[in-house]
């Protein structure tokens, strides 16, 4: 009998890898992230299997956070294997801890496919070769409340696989007979999930596609030629923007990785003509703007008088939702600048890697209006950079050329002097925040929030480092493994208990903004520590994916070849720099101001 499966899980769970090892093949790219739904078919202990793999969720983010395209992605994933899948593989890597919020966004992405997705699901645990001694049932008693919910959701039903073993045949044929198992207790059904469900979904991919060919065709524009070119970068945390400006300028000259601070200048030679790219602090992506610091408005409003670039990038995750709150958020960050900065801007779409071969007109349009009204605010200028691929020089020529056409237009931008009429000094911008009408509990919540962060990032880092050390001691990975990521649960020595955070999830509504006003103290402060959690939850699964990605040897290839000493020096030398440069701290490196040639 022939078996069907889809495979669901986190980003960096090890989906593609257990694919490949389970046909013992390299069939599928492992550094190549999956955007799109894939399938498969093979031979496996005599059985003829096929196995779907399917886009990854941030594990720490609730499904309100995932981009539209993705949750549509997950829902069509089923519907490639006709007639329907025999058993939903969901799963889970070993070596880090699993939490609650780990469990509510499984839980959440994989009822986008209806509550019977549970009578076909089972955990499959990847990365077993870090339990070292302990069996998988000791793993899962050590985990706790959160893991072992999920499991009980899943009827029970739970194996590993270690991808690390060539030809695992042991663990493949416990694989299968879990299958079986499933298929025998649903009468050799399978899941089917509900038909409007899935006329929905094709529908709206339909309509989608419809659009964003439509808006791309807008996009074609005379170009031009200009000299010097001086771009400056704008966006909330963890946007990728440094990133960004090291794929633009072709070398790694501003850090990622780590909160930026002071405005950073740099400098560059691309397709034959001098570029300045400068990046500047970050606003929230989820807090209304009179809570971010006066600092942040006041380092970007006079850097942009002092650049006067011809372009100014809004650079925005294309891997996640935006909704009218992220709408709110840009608008009242941007007005700071006045009307005219609109004119001047260009959206950059940032983790293109994960929208693989889809279109971003498809995510513009698949988002909805509050995304599509700041595209329309920009003239329907829009570009989508990946920057993995740092060496693909094309994106950033595409985007110049794009650049020019606006330019065509205008000349440069600076910012209103009717809305300011001059820049105030930092101190000044803090005397006049103090006496202007705002009430002390803002003001108190503003440095709250931008403590707790610096706490935080702190924190981060300093667990994170921790790696180094163990790296440069010669500890195996099976022994540091289990430190990432970083446990912010705990507080610091001076930190009170009550200051901490220590909610797991959420209770705010993804959908609201702005504080209301009636709420208790107490209320108002736990709502603002449901903001911060939100905020900071890309923060840290961005930073323990980049660690968790290069700290990762080798996985099972066509060959079963080890990696060799060079290969593991190598590795070792990569992840001790990249360390190296984010233990510099919150207000290091990217508070500089430097200049390359």
């Amino acid at each position: 009998m022939e078996l069907r499966a889809v495979v669901f899980g986190g980003k960096f769970s090890g989906k593609t890898s257990l694919i490949n090892a389970v046909f013992d093949q390299d069939l599928l790219q492992n550094q190549k992230r999956t955007a799109q739904c894939q399938k498969h078919q093979g031979n496996v202990c005599g059985r003829k299997l096929t196995l779907v793999d399917t886009p990854g969720w941030w594990k720490h983010f609730p499904l309100s956070d995932t981009a539209t395209f993705l949750k549509q992605e997950l829902i069509q994933g089923v519907s490639l294997v006709n007639p329907g899948p025999h058993a939903i593989l969901l799963v889970i890597e070993i070596d880090i801890p699993f939490t609650e919020k780990h469990r509510k966004a499984a839980e959440d992405h994989l009822g986008l496919l209806g509550d019977q997705i549970w009578t076909y699901a089972f955990v499959v645990f990847t990365r077993s070769h870090s339990l070292r001694k302990r069996t998988i049932e000791d793993h899962i008693k050590k985990e706790g409340e959160a893991l072992q919910s999920l499991i009980e959701k899943c009827g029970n039903r739970y194996c590993e696989f270690n991808c690390r073993v060539p030809n695992n045949t042991s663990q493949a044929k416990q694989m299968l007979e879990m299958i079986d198992n499933i298929v025998q207790s649903n009468s050799s059904g399978y899941f089917q999930i509900e038909a409007k469900r899935l006329e929905d979904a094709a529908e709206r991919k339909k309509t989608v596609k419809t659009k964003a060919k439509s808006r791309k065709s807008k996009v074609q524009e005379q170009r031009r030629e200009p000299d010097g070119l001086r771009i400056a970068l704008l966006g909330w945390v963890i946007a990728g923007k440094s990133s960004a400006g090291n794929t633009i300028l072709n070398k790694q000259v501003f850090v990622t990785g780590q909160s930026t601070v002071n405005c950073y200048t740099a400098h560059g030679v691309v397709d034959g003509r001098p570029v300045t790219v400068l990046d500047t602090p970050s606003w929230f992506k989820y807090f209304p703007s009179q809570y971010s610091p006066a600092w942040i408005k006041s380092e970007i409003l006079k850097n942009q008088t002092l650049t006067s670039p011809h372009c100014i990038l809004l650079v925005i995750p294309g891997d996640t939702s935006f909704k009218e709150e992220q709408k709110k958020v840009i608008e009242e960050n941007m007005s700071f600048l006045g009307e005219q900065v609109w004119r001047h801007t260009v959206v950059l779409f940032t983790w293109g890697d994960i929208l693989g071969d889809l279109p971003i007109e498809e995510h513009i349009e698949s988002e909805g209006e509050a995304l599509q009204w700041v595209i329309d605010k920009c003239e329907n200028r829009y570009h989508v950079f990946n920057n993995k691929e740092r060496g693909n020089r094309a994106q950033v020529t595409e985007l110049l050329q794009k650049i020019d056409e606006m330019m065509t237009r205008n000349s440069f931008f600076q910012p209103s002097t009717e809305v300011f009429g001059r820049i105030p000094a930092q101190d000044e911008v803090n005397t006049h925040s103090e006496a202007s009408s705002v009430d002390s509990d803002l003001q108190d919540i503003v440095r709250y929030v931008d403590e707790e962060w610096r706490r935080r990032d702190k924190k981060l880092v300093e667990r994170v480092t921790k790696v180094e050390k163990d790296i440069n001691a010669g500890l195996p990975k099976s022994d540091r493994s289990l430190d990432i990521p970083p446990n912010l649960s705990e507080t610091s020595s001076n930190t009170k208990p009550e200051d901490s955070i220590e909610k797991q999830e959420p209770e705010t509504d993804p959908e609201s903004c702005n504080l209301d006003e009636t709420k208790r103290p107490l209320e108002i402060k736990e709502y603002i520590k449901d903001m911060l959690d939100r905020e900071w939850s890309r923060r840290e699964e961005a930073l323990m994916g980049r660690v968790l990605e290069m700290l990762s040897e080798p996985r099972c290839d066509s060959t079963h070849s080890e990696p060799t000493e060079h290969d593991k020096e190598k590795s070792k030398l990569k992840v001790t720099d990249w360390l190296q440069k984010q233990s510099l701290g919150y207000n290091s490196a990217s508070g500089s101001n430097q200049s390359d040639t």
